[in-house]
């Protein structure tokens, strides 16, 4: 769904800022996919996934067949760095 669905082109249009994107390869809930977008506050999150949940393009993608299983369980997570990260 991501890549070849047009997702993360969705994402950027809608103005959410990914960081990173990555495959799970060995663990538990296999697949996973893990990704982190990045927020000035969290005003600006809140803002920004409601355009992109009533977004028309959202609604089409997520609506495709093709896709109807994807997501079984979504976790959030809230993180700030530390003063030694490199991000």
């Amino acid at each position: 769904m991501f890549n070849a669905g047009g997702e993360i082109a969705l994402f950027l249009k809608i103005g959410l800022r990914p960081v990173f994107f990555g495959e799970t390869l060995i663990g538990p809930d296999l697949p996973n996919l893990t990704y982190m977008v990045a927020f000035d506050d969290m005003g600006q999150r809140d803002e920004t996934w409601q355009k992109f949940g009533s977004s028309p393009e959202w609604k089409e993608l997520s609506a495709n067949q093709i896709y109807a299983d994807t997501v079984s369980n979504i976790n959030v997570s809230f993180l700030q760095p530390t003063s030694y990260s490199q991000i």
